[in-house]
């Protein structure tokens, strides 16, 4: 009860400093919002829930959360299967798009080492389509036996077949690359990766793959080497604050 007495008499005196602050532009604006935060502070800091309060920038730290445990667990709870689309013709891309799910990640798959089978420009036709469905879409392209073998970024690949000066290199540079037994042409390209991650690794791993890489997203494969989805940076974070506030292990 005194706590909250506290937090409650502390607030007509954070709200005066922080507007005297702001109308005279004294201070940041960190400065300002911890003000704001005064009350929680003193409330926290009055009940115990709260070990450590810093005016100058929004240091509140919880006590719970900081004695919190963050599990590495499997990254299988936040890997998002792909929509996986067959890189066709022209006329079906209309077919494709009927069937897909906004907002659900889709992944563009070529092979290689089919020769003078991909055309750039219908590719590009393909991602640009696929893209109002997924803005974040990922070109994977796995060997003969369907295995992993690189990515890209849609845009990225978009952004090379198209916004080059030299349209026509850029083009042949792809389709060399593509038609090659193996991925390492296409590795020279702009955008390309072959970093992926088991999706039973653990999300530590991932993060680290991802700092490693300076990727936001990686494919993830299965036992076999597949390509089965896709985790994201935000995703694995997002859940590591959510287990860490809720204190469970999901």
């Amino acid at each position: 009860m005194n706590a909250i007495i506290y937090a409650i008499a502390s607030i007509p005196i954070a709200i005066v400093l922080a507007l005297i602050l702001k109308r005279f532009q004294i201070g940041e604006s960190t400065t300002f919002i911890a003000l704001l935060l005064l009350p929680l502070g003193v409330w926290g800091i009055a009940s115990g829930t709260i070990s450590e309060f810093s005016a100058g920038g929004v240091g509140l730290k919880f006590r719970e959360a900081a004695n919190a445990e963050v599990r590495t667990l499997p990254l299988t709870a936040v890997v998002e299967d792909f929509q996986m689309v067959e890189k066709g013709g022209l006329a079906a891309i209309e077919g494709f798009t009927r069937a897909l799910t906004p907002g659900k990640p889709i992944a563009l798959t070529l092979h290689l080492g089919r020769r003078g089978y991909y055309v750039p420009s219908a590719i590009v036709s393909y991602l640009q389509a696929l893209s109002s469905f997924d803005p974040e879409l990922t070109l994977v392209v796995t060997d003969a036996q369907g295995k992993f073998a690189a990515a890209a970024d849609g845009r990225a690949v978009i952004n090379f077949l198209t916004g080059q000066n030299d349209r026509f290199e850029a083009e042949q540079r792809f389709r060399e690359a593509i038609d090659f037994a193996d991925a390492s042409k296409l590795l020279r390209i702009p955008g390309f990766t072959d970093a992926a991650i088991a999706a039973d690794a653990s999300n530590a791993d991932a993060l680290t793959k991802m700092d490693e890489t300076t990727r936001r997203t990686l494919v993830a494969l299965d036992a076999e080497n597949k390509p089965t989805g896709i985790a994201k940076r935000d995703a694995i974070v997002t859940h590591l604050l959510v287990q860490l506030t809720s204190g469970s292990s999901r």
